[in-house]
C-alpha cells in the first residue's frame, strides 16, 4: 500500500528533539548521506542471532514483520538489506503495536508513579532499564541482546568535557551540557520511585540511565500513541536524502514504512529520521555526516553597553519583537539567529535571516532620527521593525557591512577550531576518541560552510548597492 492511502496514517518522528540519537557500533552510519543513493553498499547477512531475532519477533508479534528484510552488516554497521526486488511504494514492514516497547508496557504502578515527575522518553528509559535488569526473566531478552553498549555509542550525552571542548564554538556545545544535566534532573526526579522497586531495576545508576535513555531517544519514534521503541525497524539506516520515513497506521495499529525507490536485492534499505544538521545528528544520534545539506549556524550577536543609543535600541526592538528585555544591569545584550546556507534565488539571499538583518540595521543606527523613522516605518506598515532596506543607501551599505564583519570573526573563530583539530600532536587531542574527532571536524565544517555562504551573499549585496 503506498503512503497517503490511509487517512488514518500518521508520520512517525524520531525523537530529534530530545535525547536523540542512532548508536550503531563504531563504524556508524555517518556516511550514508554523503554518498550517492544508488550506491550500494557491501552487506553480508548477519549470523544466526540475528536470524533467530526476527523469528522471535514475528512470533512474539504472531504476524510475519518483514518478507523482503534481512538483518545484514555493512560499512554503517548493522542494517536491513532487501532480499529479494523491492519497487518504489512498497511496504516493506509492519510492526505491531503489541511488540513495541512503550510506557504502557511499565507495570501499572510504577507508571502511575512516575506520571508528571518525569518526560514519556524518560518513562521508556524506565522501561528499558527494568527489561536489562530482568535479563532471562525479560519478555525482551532477545531485543535487548540486540542493542548497543554505551561504549559503543557517541552520542554527545557520553562525551566528557575535553570532546566537547572540541565543539565550543558550536552551539551544539551548550546543548549538550544542558543535554546532560537534564539526563540528572529527571534520574533524580525517578530514582525515588524506582528505589521503591528493587526487584525490578536492582541498583539505580545514573551511567545506566544515561545509557538507557541514549537508547530510547536514538532508536525511538514519536507517534501518535507515544513514544515508542520499535524492534527491527530500529535497524533501518538513515539517508538524509531518502523519502521514506516510518509511518504509524492507526487502524491496522502498526508502524510501518513505504519504500522511497526501488531496490535491488542485496541493497540496503534505508529511511530518513528527520532534516537534521550535523550537530543534530552528533548529539542525537552519535553520528554527523561528511556533507550534510541541513547543516546550520547559530550566531550571537553582543551589543554592549557602552552604545549611547543602548536602551533606546532596546526599547524599539522590543516593542517590535520582544519578550521584554528584564536584566536592566547587565553590561551587554545578545541574541542568537540560526542561519541556513544561503542558496541564490533572483538576488535574495534564501538562508539570512531578514530578523537579523534587521537586527544590524536597528543597533547600527547612529542617530534617534533614524531609529524612530524605523520604528515610524514598521508602525505604519506590518509592524515589522526594519525589514526593509534603508532609505539611506548609505546607512544600509554600513549595517550590513558591519554584519559582515561580525561573519569574519566568527568564521575566523571556526577556522582556528578546525586548524586546532588538525594538530597531530596537540596534547588535548591524545585522550579524545579518533572517530568523535571526525564528528567534530564534521560540525565545524559544515557550519563553517553555512557561514561562508552568507558571507559571500551579504559582501555581493554591500557591492550591488555600492555600484548601482
Amino acid at each position: 500500500m503506498a503512503a497517503g492511502t490511509s487517512l488514518l496514517r500518521g508520520v512517525a518522528s524520531r525523537l530529534g528533539g530530545a535525547v536523540v540519537g542512532v548508536p550503531r557500533r563504531l563504524l556508524p552510519r555517518s556516511a550514508a548521506v554523503s554518498r550517492s543513493r544508488s550506491q550500494s553498499q557491501a552487506t553480508s547477512l548477519e549470523d544466526d542471532h540475528c536470524s533467530a531475532f526476527l523469528h522471535w519477533l514475528q512470533t512474539k508479534a504472531g504476524t510475519r514483520i518483514s518478507s523482503v528484510l534481512a538483518v545484514a552488516t555493512s560499512s554503517f554497521g548493522r542494517s536491513l538489506v532487501a532480499l529479494e526486488p523491492i519497487k518504489e511504494g512498497d511496504c516493506i514492514l509492519e510492526v505491531p503495536y503489541s511488540v513495541q516497547l512503550t510506557e504502557d508496557k511499565l507495570p501499572q504502578e510504577v507508571c502511575m508513579l512516575l506520571d508528571n515527575l518525569v518526560g514519556d522518553t524518560a518513562k521508556v528509559a524506565v522501561l528499558l532499564m527494568m527489561e536489562q535488569h530482568l535479563g532471562h526473566e525479560s519478555g525482551w531478552e532477545s531485543y535487548i541482546k540486540s542493542l548497543p553498549c554505551k561504549d559503543e555509542m557517541h552520542n554527545m550525552i557520553f562525551w566528557d568535557l575535553n570532546e566537547l571542548h572540541m565543539v565550543r564554538n558550536s552551539s551544539v556545545y551548550n546543548e549538550a551540557i544542558e543535554q546532560r544535566e537534564h539526563a540528572k534532573k529527571e534520574l533524580s526526579a525517578a530514582k525515588p520511585v524506582l528505589e521503591r522497586f528493587p526487584h525490578l531495576f536492582g541498583e539505580i545508576k545514573l551511567e545506566n540511565f544515561m545509557h538507557a535513555s541514549a537508547l530510547v531517544s536514538s532508536r525511538a519514534w514519536r507517534t501518535s500513541r507515544g513514544v515508542s521503541l520499535i524492534p527491527f525497524a530500529d535497524f533501518l539506516n538513515h539517508d538524509g536524502l531518502s523519502n521514506s520515513i516510518l509511518l504509524y497506521d492507526e487502524q491496522k495499529d502498526v508502524s510501518e514504512v513505504i519504500a522511497d525507490r526501488n531496490y535491488a536485492v542485496g541493497e540496503q534499505v534505508m529511511i530518513r529520521y528527520g532534516k537534521y544538521s550535523n550537530a543534530a545528528l552528533a548529539l542525537n544520534f552519535g553520528f554527523t555526516l561528511s556533507s550534510n545539506i541541513y547543516d546550520q549556524a547559530h550566531t550571537r550577536v553582543d551589543i554592549p553597553y557602552e552604545d549611547p543609543f543602548h536602551w533606546k535600541k532596546l526599547d524599539i526592538w522590543e516593542r517590535h519583537h520582544g519578550p521584554k528585555y528584564e536584566d536592566m544591569f547587565c553590561c551587554s545584550y545578545n541574541k542568537t539567529f540560526v542561519i541556513k546556507e544561503v542558496k541564490f534565488c533572483g538576488g535574495k539571499g534564501v538562508g539570512v535571516p531578514q530578523i537579523l538583518r534587521a537586527f544590524f540595521r536597528v543597533f547600527h543606527a547612529t542617530s534617534l532620527e533614524e531609529l524612530e523613522e524605523m520604528s515610524t516605518e514598521a508602525a505604519r506598515d506590518d509592524g515589522r521593525l526594519a525589514r526593509r532596506p534603508l532609505g539611506n543607501k548609505e546607512r544600509e551599505i554600513h549595517a550590513h557591512r558591519m554584519l559582515l564583519l561580525h561573519l569574519d570573526d566568527e568564521i575566523q573563530s571556526y577556522l582556528t577550531a578546525i586548524e586546532h583539530l588538525e594538530i597531530a600532536n596537540d596534547p588535548e587531542s591524545r585522550s579524545v576518541h579518533p572517530f568523535r574527532k571526525d564528528m567534530a571536524k564534521d560540525i565545524l565544517v559544515g557550519e563553517l560552510r553555512v557561514l561562508q555562504s552568507a558571507r559571500a551573499w551579504v559582501a555581493s549585496y554591500c557591492e550591488t548597492l555600492r555600484i548601482s
